[in-house]
C-alpha cells in the first residue's frame, strides 16, 4: 500500500468515527492523531481531499534536484538503504545541504515508488545486553566482500574491523588477500593507534587466523599472537561457535561496512579504498546518531578515550619478516613470481610461511622458525623459481635410509662405513648418492653387492655413480675367466709343452 492509498483510508475511517457519533478529540485518541489535523479532515469533502493529496504529490521536495542520482544509485545497487543513499550524497555533493535522515528516507521511497524500484528488507535479530563500562571492552571480527573494478569484474576483498563498545566508535582496514597473524596484528595496532589505546578486553570469533587449535575447551593462540598478546596484555574472550548474539556490536559493524560503505562502491586498489574508508569513518560511522545510543560515536570516543590503556611503544614482528599464505602446488607468490617450497608444506588453506629479504636473497622459515627455502630474487616477474630438492621426498630422514641401504649388505656395519665416507665426500647431495646405491642393490645379489663394496673400500671409490659400473665390470671379469674355463684356454703348466724342432741340414742331406 502506498502512501496515496493509506491517506485515503485514513479520510474515510475519521469520517466513519463522526457519522458514529464521536467527538473530534476521541476520534483524535482512536487514530492516534492531533485533533487540528482531525478538524482538517472532517471539513473536507472527498474532491477537497483528493485535490489536496495531488497538490501535496507534485509539490516541490528539497531532493527533487538530485533524483537523477539517486535513482541512477538505486538502478545500479537495488538493495541501498537510505542511509547509504544519504551517505552517498554527502560524498558525491560536498555543499549538500544538512537534512534530516527521515527527509532522505521519504524521498529515496518516493524514487523507489516513482521508478518501481523497490526491494526486500531483511534484518537480523539480535539480544539486548547492559551497556558496559567505558574502556572494558572492544569487539573484533574480520569480512570479505566481492566489488567490482573498473573493468567491471568481480574483486574480492577482505577486511578487519573493531568497535568500542560504549562509544560505538568504529575501525575498519582492507587488504586484497586473506588475513593472516601477522596482517592481523598489523590491523590491531593500526585500530589502536586510531582509537588512541587499547581496552581491557577484547572479543574475538574462534577465528583460524588466531587459534592454531582446540584441546577440549583449551584455545591455543598460534604463535605469533600468542607474542604480541604477552607485549600489548589485553584481556581475550573468545565467543562460542555459532554465537552471533554474544558480540552483537561488531556483527552490525561488518553489516554495516558490507551494505552501506562496499555496496556499488567501484574497487581501485588497496590503497584508494582504505583512503575512502577512513573518510567514510568521519564522515559517517563515527559521526551518524547511533540509534541504539542516540549519541554520536565521535563525540562518546572523547570521554572514552581516556579510559584506554595507551600504547607505550610499537610493536614490531621480526625485522622484515612477513607471513604469506602457502599455494596448494607447494609455492609462494612474492612480487610478481612464484617460488617452490619442499612438498608437505602446504598442509591446508592456512598454511603460511614466513618470509625474509637479504640483498638479492629470498629466505622463507616455517612457522617454527626453521629456515625451508633460500631463493635467488628474480627482477623478472610471471618466473617460477624453483629448487630441484624441493621435489625430493624427505620423509625418510638420512641416518634411518642409511640404515635401510646397509641392509643389502652382509656386513651391514661395513656398509655403513662406506656410506659415511659418501656422506663426507658429497655432503650437499648424500640423499641422492645414498637413495642410488639403494635402487643398484635392488638389481644385484647379495655376493656381487658385497664384491663391489669391498672393491669401492680398497680402492676408495666414493662416488654412488661409480658403484653400479664397479659392479658390472667385476660380472664381466667373472664371465670372461668362466668362459676361458669352458674352451680350455685356461693357463696350466701341463700344457706348457714345446715340441722339439728338425734341422734343416739332415733334411738337405737326404735329398742329396
Amino acid at each position: 500500500m502506498n502512501k496515496f492509498e493509506n491517506n485515503w483510508l485514513v479520510y474515510h475511517e475519521i469520517h466513519r468515527l463522526k457519522r458514529a457519533g464521536k467527538k473530534p478529540y476521541q476520534i483524535a485518541s482512536i487514530m492516534v492523531m492531533d485533533k487540528r489535523t482531525i478538524k482538517k479532515y472532517l471539513v473536507m469533502d472527498e474532491q477537497q481531499h483528493l485535490n489536496a493529496q495531488e497538490n501535496l504529490s507534485k509539490r516541490a521536495k528539497k531532493l527533487d534536484d538530485f533524483e537523477d542520482f539517486v535513482r541512477e544509485r538505486l538502478e545500479s545497487c537495488l538493495d541501498a538503504s537510505s542511509a547509504q543513499v544519504h551517505d552517498w550524497l554527502k560524498e558525491c555533493h560536498p555543499d549538500f545541504m544538512n537534512v534530516s535522515p527521515k527527509t532522505v528516507y521519504n524521498f529515496v521511497l518516493q524514487v523507489r515508488e516513482k521508478h518501481q524500484l523497490l526491494k526486500e528488507f531483511n534484518s537480523r535479530q539480535y539480544c539486548k545486553v547492559p551497556e558496559l563500562p567505558y574502556g572494558k571492552q572492544a569487539q573484533v571480527d574480520f569480512g570479505e566482500f566481492s566489488m567490482n573494478n573498473i573493468e567491471n569484474l568481480r574483486k574480492k576483498v577482505y577486511f578487519f574491523a573493531m568497535v568500542l563498545a560504549r562509544s560505538r566508535y568504529k575501525y575498519v582496514s582492507f587488504c586484497e588477500h586473506p588475513f593472516t597473524a601477522n596482517t592481523a596484528i598489523e590491523a590491531h595496532e593500526k585500530a589502536f593507534a586510531f582509537m588512541g589505546g587499547y581496552p581491557e578486553e577484547v572479543v574475538y570469533d574462534q577465528d583460524k587466523v588466531l587459534l592454531s587449535d582446540e584441546n577440549k575447551g583449551n584455545l591455543i593462540l598460534t604463535e605469533a599472537f600468542r607474542s604480541y598478546h604477552a607485549s600489548r596484555a589485553f584481556g581475550l574472550h573468545f565467543c562460542r561457535k555459532s554465537d552471533p548474539q554474544s558480540k552483537g556490536k561488531i556483527e552490525n559493524v561488518i553489516k554495516y561496512v558490507k551494505y552501506n560503505f562496499l555496496r556499488g562502491r567501484i574497487f581501485y586498489d588497496i590503497l584508494t579504498l582504505n583512503h575512502q574508508a577512513l573518510e567514510w569513518l568521519g564522515r559517517t560511522a563515527n559521526a551518524k546518531i547511533h540509534a541504539s545510543t542516540q549519541q554520536m560515536p565521535h563525540q562518546q570516543w572523547l570521554i572514552e578515550k581516556t579510559y584506554l590503556k595507551r600504547l607505550s611503544e610499537p610493536f614490531l614482528l621480526h625485522e622484515g619478516v612477513r607471513s604469506y599464505k602457502v599455494r596448494k602446488d607447494n609455492t609462494v607468490s612474492f612480487k610478481g613470481n612464484f617460488y617452490t617450497l619442499p612438498i608437505g608444506t602446504f598442509q591446508g588453506h592456512d598454511s603460511v610461511v614466513f618470509l625474509s629479504q637479504e640483498n638479492d636473497t629470498l629466505i622463507i622459515h616455517n612457522n617454527e622458525k626453521q629456515e625451508i627455502a633460500r631463493h635467488q630474487i628474480s627482477p623478472v616477474k610471471g618466473k617460477l623459481i624453483f629448487n630441484n630438492n624441493h621435489y625430493r621426498d624427505v620423509s625418510i630422514k638420512i641416518k634411518e635410509l642409511m640404515d635401510l641401504v646397509a641392509q643389502h649388505f652382509s656386513d651391514p656395519q661395513k656398509a655403513l662405513e662406506y656410506l659415511e665416507n659418501l656422506k663426507q665426500q658429497n655432503p650437499r647431495y648424500v640423499r641422492d648418492q645414498v637413495k642410488m646405491i639403494h635402487t643398484v642393490c635392488e638389481k644385484y645379489k647379495m655376493q656381487q653387492r658385497d664384491e663391489a663394496l669391498q672393491y669401492c673400500i680398497e680402492n676408495e671409490i666414493f662416488k654412488a655413480s661409480d658403484f653400479e659400473p664397479v659392479l658390472i665390470a667385476l660380472a664381466d671379469k667373472k664371465l670372461f675367466v668362466s668362459m676361458k674355463d669352458k674352451t680350455g684356454l685356461i693357463e696350466n703348466e701341463k700344457y706348457r709343452v714345446i715340441p722339439q724342432k728338425s734341422n734343416l741340414s739332415d733334411y738337405n742331406q737326404l735329398l742329396n
